[in-house]
């Protein structure tokens, strides 16, 4: 019999977690509609109150999840971090991560407070959204501190579900030259450039890729560039990879998330380690 969703529990290591007049302001963002009446992004699947989002992971036996975020625009990163401590401070399973704004004249204060204060585990940066290049001076001693206190970076770098001219593989490489020991988490697999970043994973012992939105049945993004890593390579690098789903900005059921890794029939221990254990050891949770 194949394997189905109920047979595992999950560390969601690509939630999504923010204010709620933030997540509403995405949201309005993503299915904003132009004159034909196409949307910017897709239909939000999860529009919950923050108490039931968390309640909807716990129906889906997810034992630990992120709280990724992101700073659209000055001055609102430090407010962001707090509203995140406070979050996992009522959610013990959450699993802190921060923001930054490059312009922010206490970016190094308020990094520094998350990490020695707060232990946060990591930031996330968004470029395509942020709208810098990784590789900007004006984040260096966010990255000392990143390297200094062994906190991971996540950050959204390829090219889909679309891009710009601050993502992609050739910006990356710049930055992890620089950044050789680095811990990153880089979402989507680095879609659409995934093997370039596979070949990475031989290179960087402390980079990772997420599964976020690549293994549903259906394709969101507008375009495919690249075939999906087959499953040798999935297995080939199955302590590499950490299960994600961006919950709750997406725009299809939960468990489609898993349906289309767990209809490669690969091994139980291959999914235990997608699934859970690799986010556990990474994240050090006690979760069990």
């Amino acid at each position: 019999m194949p394997f189905t969703h109920s047979d595992f529990d999950f560390i969601d290591a690509h939630c999504h977690f923010f204010p709620p007049q933030i997540f509403e302001a995405i949201w309005s963002y993503f299915e904003q509609t132009d004159d034909n009446g196409n949307t910017k992004g897709w239909p939000i699947n999860y529009k919950l109150k923050i108490k039931e989002m968390v309640k909807f992971l716990d129906s889906q036996s997810v034992k630990a999840f992120t709280a990724y975020n992101y700073a659209h625009k000055e001055g609102v990163a430090d407010y962001i971090n707090e509203w995140v401590y406070k979050f996992c401070q009522k959610y013990e399973r959450a699993i802190p991560f921060g923001c930054v704004w490059p312009e922010d004249k206490d970016r190094v204060d308020y990094i520094t407070k998350i990490f020695d204060e707060y232990n946060f585990i990591g930031i996330k940066i968004q470029p395509l959204v942020q709208n810098f290049y990784l590789d900007d001076i004006r984040m260096y001693e966010i990255y000392d501190l990143l390297l200094d206190r062994g906190k991971w970076l996540c950050v959204h770098i390829g090219t889909a579900p679309y891009r710009n001219k601050y993502v992609g593989y050739r910006n990356f490489i710049k930055f992890i030259e620089k950044y050789p020991n680095m811990k990153i988490i880089v979402p989507h697999m680095g879609a659409f450039e995934y093997k370039k970043f596979l070949r990475l994973l031989d290179k960087y012992e402390n980079l990772y890729l997420d599964t976020t939105m690549i293994y549903i049945p259906e394709n969101v993004f507008p375009e495919r560039i690249a075939k999906r890593p087959k499953s040798e390579e999935l297995i080939s690098y199955q302590d590499r990879i950490l299960f994600g789903t961006d919950f709750p900005n997406i725009p299809y059921e939960y468990t489609l998330s898993t349906k289309g890794l767990l209809g490669l029939n690969l091994p139980k221990s291959f999914y235990e380690n997608i699934f859970f254990n690799n986010a556990k050891r990474l994240f050090n949770l006690t979760v069990t």
